[in-house]
């Protein structure tokens, strides 16, 4: 049987010609190569894929996909590793030379979609992104319970895992290595791509960090002590008393960067009170009672061990009316937010082992090593030495309406790394960190959330032009496309500045200052 890879040199010559470059080399066209095999076209090279077991790898389809809008065509390769780990390799037949890694999301369990950056799907990267090694919701924890080998997948192997497979593949259909490899996550996957960057620092030469999860455990205990706030008698808040609370985060603090224009900009300027609105008259939607106002302190403010030490910062005021319906309070979700469903699972599958456990009992001193344990697997620590010692760079970026996740746990990782490396300007030479107002998790909420940081981290990486330096610019779209307004990303800590003059809605009326 003829072996379906037969001739590197014609399948490099194909790409070769593919992008352009086939007049000064010799072997494009409808001549046959010097050795006598005609080149193989794309189409040839996906079907030949499929099948095929590479590196440990089982590829089960391969199939081309056609150009549509901006995006280029490509072999769709997807496959499996141990059968429960599952992935996607986007080879485009116009290749870069460089491949991309998207993370997922919440538990993972399906192959996540391209990521964030625009120039992901745009600019001829091969792709790849997976599942964490296992199927179904990504807010279900069961199948963890009693599976060391799910829990070292999703908590820190299965990328790494893909990406050796990937890169073969890569090889396999190009005849060539990528020349250059990055990563984008957001959420579980910006705590992945902390994960790749110290576990397996080789594996990237650059990564975009988005809204990590990186603490893992200590998040999600923020996360059951924020549910217990709303389930004690009278904690609950409903969805007028969040967009009250919203409200007059905004009336207090929208200003403070120059202008009204319904974002808060300037946030550590904004230090919201919320018994400003105790109610003085009974219940009321216009107000808050005290058993109301103890919630919002315990969801705004530190959680602290019984020996006093951090477990998590707490989150920042604003977006409360968009983000708590879904994430806090839970009722765009059925009755119980996102935050608490999280949290359950970590408790009940991974924590206490025991599916029937009563999370709102659950007290975190009485389970310390077990909490220890799943940190060890799950969470992802500062020490970034081998990385930057490598030449990797990062860029970490976080909205300041997350409720999800904090963007104050992103502003104690940035600290933590300087008191690791060696210090602020040992971090700063391989490290950026923005602040992304009014944005919601990962995407959405009043703040300008569309922004390119593959680029960003891909010139860094290649031409040493710092993020900082390039004018990278975010910007809200509408439905069909349209910017509604945009804003210069600025570098932590500062914040853009409205000029005093100039479309309010424009980023080139916005100067980057610190506070």
């Amino acid at each position: 049987m003829r072996n379906p890879f037969p001739a590197r040199r014609a399948q490099w010559l194909a790409g070769a010609c593919a992008v352009g470059i086939g007049l000064l080399v010799s072997g494009c066209g409808d001549d046959d190569d010097d050795d006598g095999t005609p080149p193989v076209s794309a189409q040839a090279a996906c079907d030949a894929l499929a099948g095929q077991t590479v590196a440990g790898a089982t590829i089960r389809t391969a199939v081309i996909v056609p150009a549509a809008q901006s995006v280029g065509e490509y072999c769709r390769v997807l496959g499996s590793i141990r059968t429960s780990l599952n992935f996607e390799v986007r080879l485009p037949t116009t290749w870069n030379k460089k491949l991309l890694y998207g993370g997922g999301g919440g538990w993972d369990g399906a192959i996540s979609g391209p990521p964030q950056s625009p120039s992901a799907t745009t600019a001829g990267y091969v792709i790849v992104s997976s599942d964490g090694g296992r199927q179904g919701s990504n807010l279900d924890a069961s199948s963890f319970l009693r599976n060391p080998q799910g829990q070292q997948d999703f908590g820190y192997l299965s990328i790494h895992t893909v990406l050796e497979a990937a890169k073969a593949i890569v090889h396999r259909r190009y005849d060539a290595a990528p020349e250059r490899s990055y990563f984008e996550g957001c959420s579980n996957g910006g705590r992945e791509a902390l994960i790749q960057a110290t576990r397996f620092p080789n594996d990237y030469d650059g990564i975009v960090v988005r809204a990590p999860a990186y603490s893992f455990t200590e998040l999600f205990q923020a996360f059951v002590a924020n549910g217990k706030a709303l389930n004690a008698p009278g904690g609950q808040i409903n969805d007028a008393k969040a967009a009250l609370i919203g409200n007059a985060v905004r009336a207090q603090c929208d200003a403070a960067d120059g202008v009204a224009d319904g974002i808060v900009s300037h946030q550590e300027a904004c230090s919201f009170d919320p018994a400003a609105l105790r109610c003085t008259a009974g219940d009321a939607d216009t107000c808050l009672t005290d058993a109301q106002i103890h919630t919002v302190n315990t969801i705004y403010g530190e959680l602290r061990r019984a020996d006093s030490s951090l477990v998590y910062p707490g989150w920042g005021p604003g977006g409360e009316g968009l983000g708590w319906p879904a994430w806090v309070t839970g009722t765009a979700v059925g009755g119980t937010g996102l935050q608490f469903q999280f949290g359950s699972g970590l408790i009940k599958y991974w924590v206490t082992q025991d599916p029937a456990f009563d999370v709102l009992t659950f007290n975190p001193e009485n389970y310390a090593p077990a909490l220890g344990l799943a940190a060890s697997t799950l969470d992802a620590g500062p020490d970034l030495r081998t990385f930057f010692a490598r030449g990797g760079k990062m860029v970490l970026v976080h909205g300041t309406h997350d409720w999800a996740i904090s963007y104050k746990g992103s502003i104690k990782y940035f600290n933590d790394v300087a008191a690791t490396v060696g210090g602020a300007s040992v971090r700063d030479a391989s490290m950026e960190f923005f602040l992304q107002p009014g944005v919601q998790h990962c995407s959405g909420g009043v703040g300008p959330d569309t922004v390119e940081l593959v680029d960003a981290v891909a010139k860094w990486a290649e031409s040493n032009t710092r993020p900082s330096a390039q004018g990278i610019v975010a910007r809200k779209l509408d439905t069909a496309g349209a910017i509604q307004a945009s804003r210069p990303l600025c570098r932590y800590p500062t914040f853009p500045k409205y000029k005093g003059s100039g479309d309010v809605n424009a980023a080139e009326s916005y100067t980057c200052q610190a506070s």
